[in-house]
Protein backbone atom coordinates (compact mmCIF):
# COMPACT_ATOMS: atom_id res chain seq x y z
CA UNK A 1 0.00 0.00 0.00
CA UNK A 2 0.96 3.51 -0.49
CA UNK A 3 2.89 4.95 2.56
CA UNK A 4 -0.04 7.63 2.74
CA UNK A 5 -2.62 5.38 3.30
CA UNK A 6 -0.81 3.76 6.37
CA UNK A 7 -2.77 6.15 8.72
CA UNK A 8 -6.12 6.40 7.13
CA UNK A 9 -8.23 4.69 9.47
CA UNK A 10 -8.49 6.98 12.74
CA UNK A 11 -8.47 5.51 16.12
CA UNK A 12 -11.94 6.01 16.50
CA UNK A 13 -12.61 3.90 13.55
CA UNK A 14 -10.73 1.32 14.82
CA UNK A 15 -12.56 1.47 18.03
CA UNK A 16 -16.12 1.23 16.21
CA UNK A 17 -14.32 -1.87 14.21
CA UNK A 18 -13.93 -3.24 17.40
CA UNK A 19 -17.15 -2.84 18.75
CA UNK A 20 -18.75 -4.19 15.78
CA UNK A 21 -16.80 -7.28 16.05
CA UNK A 22 -18.07 -7.48 20.20
CA UNK A 23 -21.60 -6.66 18.96
CA UNK A 24 -21.97 -9.45 16.33
CA UNK A 25 -19.80 -12.10 17.63
CA UNK A 26 -19.65 -11.64 21.61
CA UNK A 27 -17.21 -9.79 23.51
CA UNK A 28 -14.51 -13.15 23.56
CA UNK A 29 -14.88 -13.89 20.01
CA UNK A 30 -15.40 -10.51 19.18
CA UNK A 31 -12.42 -9.46 20.21
CA UNK A 32 -10.45 -12.59 19.06
CA UNK A 33 -11.60 -11.81 15.76
CA UNK A 34 -10.81 -7.84 15.79
CA UNK A 35 -7.07 -8.85 15.88
CA UNK A 36 -7.83 -9.32 12.06
CA UNK A 37 -8.09 -5.17 11.96
CA UNK A 38 -4.56 -5.16 12.16
CA UNK A 39 -4.08 -7.62 9.03
CA UNK A 40 -3.66 -4.28 6.65
CA UNK A 41 -4.74 -1.54 5.03
CA UNK A 42 -7.47 -2.63 2.80
CA UNK A 43 -9.27 -5.17 6.05
CA UNK A 44 -9.26 -2.21 8.04
CA UNK A 45 -10.89 0.39 5.68
CA UNK A 46 -13.58 -2.62 5.40
CA UNK A 47 -13.88 -3.73 8.46
CA UNK A 48 -13.89 0.02 10.24
CA UNK A 49 -15.54 1.93 8.22
CA UNK A 50 -17.89 0.30 5.47
CA UNK A 51 -18.47 -3.13 7.73
CA UNK A 52 -19.89 -0.96 10.58
CA UNK A 53 -22.31 1.12 8.06
CA UNK A 54 -23.81 -1.90 6.93
CA UNK A 55 -24.43 -3.72 10.41
CA UNK A 56 -25.82 -0.78 12.24
CA UNK A 57 -28.54 0.23 9.67
CA UNK A 58 -31.29 0.07 11.62
CA UNK A 59 -34.35 -1.75 9.51
CA UNK A 60 -33.46 -5.37 10.72
CA UNK A 61 -32.29 -6.96 14.30
CA UNK A 62 -29.12 -8.19 14.91
CA UNK A 63 -30.01 -11.97 15.05
CA UNK A 64 -32.25 -11.70 11.23
CA UNK A 65 -28.80 -9.71 10.16
CA UNK A 66 -26.84 -12.77 11.37
CA UNK A 67 -29.24 -15.36 9.80
CA UNK A 68 -29.15 -13.79 6.74
CA UNK A 69 -25.77 -13.71 6.42
CA UNK A 70 -25.26 -18.01 7.25
CA UNK A 71 -27.39 -18.34 4.44
CA UNK A 72 -26.14 -16.07 2.22
CA UNK A 73 -22.62 -17.50 2.91
CA UNK A 74 -23.67 -20.95 2.62
CA UNK A 75 -25.59 -20.39 -0.79
CA UNK A 76 -22.23 -18.82 -2.03
CA UNK A 77 -19.85 -21.73 -0.54
CA UNK A 78 -18.35 -19.27 1.82
CA UNK A 79 -17.17 -19.88 5.46
CA UNK A 80 -20.15 -19.65 7.87
CA UNK A 81 -18.42 -20.69 11.09
CA UNK A 82 -17.99 -17.09 12.37
CA UNK A 83 -21.52 -16.36 11.66
CA UNK A 84 -22.80 -19.86 13.08
CA UNK A 85 -20.98 -19.20 16.44
CA UNK A 86 -22.54 -15.46 16.13
CA UNK A 87 -25.68 -17.06 16.14
CA UNK A 88 -24.53 -18.80 18.99
CA UNK A 89 -23.44 -15.83 21.10
CA UNK A 90 -27.14 -14.28 20.86
CA UNK A 91 -29.03 -17.23 21.35
CA UNK A 92 -30.30 -18.34 18.31
CA UNK A 93 -31.51 -21.69 18.39
CA UNK A 94 -29.52 -24.29 16.60
CA UNK A 95 -33.36 -25.53 14.29
CA UNK A 96 -33.44 -21.66 13.25
CA UNK A 97 -29.65 -22.43 11.93
CA UNK A 98 -30.46 -25.42 10.32
CA UNK A 99 -33.66 -24.29 8.82
CA UNK A 100 -31.85 -21.22 7.51
CA UNK A 101 -29.12 -24.29 5.82
CA UNK A 102 -32.31 -25.73 4.24
CA UNK A 103 -33.01 -22.54 2.59
CA UNK A 104 -29.43 -21.78 1.03
CA UNK A 105 -29.57 -25.61 0.13
CA UNK A 106 -32.65 -24.36 -2.18
CA UNK A 107 -31.64 -20.90 -3.28
CA UNK A 108 -27.73 -22.17 -3.53
CA UNK A 109 -28.09 -25.94 -4.51
CA UNK A 110 -27.95 -28.78 -1.82
CA UNK A 111 -24.30 -29.07 -1.88
CA UNK A 112 -23.70 -25.76 -0.34
CA UNK A 113 -26.31 -26.06 2.02
CA UNK A 114 -25.14 -29.49 3.26
CA UNK A 115 -21.66 -28.44 3.30
CA UNK A 116 -22.25 -25.29 5.29
CA UNK A 117 -24.50 -27.64 7.77
CA UNK A 118 -21.19 -29.53 8.76
CA UNK A 119 -19.99 -26.08 10.52
CA UNK A 120 -22.84 -26.28 12.70
CA UNK A 121 -21.69 -28.83 14.57
CA UNK A 122 -17.61 -27.06 14.36
CA UNK A 123 -19.28 -24.40 15.56
CA UNK A 124 -21.48 -25.48 18.61
CA UNK A 125 -18.24 -27.58 20.05
CA UNK A 126 -15.88 -24.41 19.42
CA UNK A 127 -18.44 -22.21 21.58
CA UNK A 128 -18.08 -24.79 24.30
CA UNK A 129 -14.50 -25.24 24.47
CA UNK A 130 -14.56 -21.20 24.30
CA UNK A 131 -16.97 -21.25 27.79
CA UNK A 132 -14.59 -24.05 29.24
CA UNK A 133 -11.78 -21.66 28.64
CA UNK A 134 -13.21 -18.39 29.75
CA UNK A 135 -14.05 -20.36 32.92
CA UNK A 136 -10.73 -21.57 33.71
CA UNK A 137 -9.51 -17.84 33.21
CA UNK A 138 -12.02 -16.69 35.58
CA UNK A 139 -11.23 -18.98 38.53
Amino acid sequence: MCADMENIVTDKELDRGRNMFRTIFGPRYGEELSQQLHEGELNRIAMCRIAPEIWELDGIDIKTKILCVIGISAAQKLEVSYFIRAAIFHGIPRRAIEHVMLLAGLAGGCPAALLAGRRIDDAFKFDELMNKKYSKMKN
